[in-house]
């Protein structure tokens, strides 16, 4: 455990239930905004391929077909 954690932990054992909970909201919040912040950035990296590669036209209901019809091929 890091210095940092232990301090946070040392921290919270004085707070009412309540301030606690409000932590555990944030803390729930900063993860939302990590796991949306990734999939931005995957979607953009997926743009970017769909142009460089020249599939920019196709919509998401073209890629789910492709990708049925390749996993029927197999």
């Amino acid at each position: 455990m890091s210095e940092k954690q232990q301090q946070i932990l040392e921290k919270i054992q004085s707070f009412p239930p309540e301030k606690i909970e409000e932590v555990l909201d944030f803390i729930e919040f900063i993860e939302e905004r990590e796991k949306r912040k990734a999939w931005i950035e995957f979607d953009e990296w997926a743009m970017n391929l769909a142009k460089e590669k020249g599939f920019y036209h196709l919509t998401e209901e073209d890629v789910a077909e492709i990708v049925r019809q390749h996993r029927l091929r197999r």
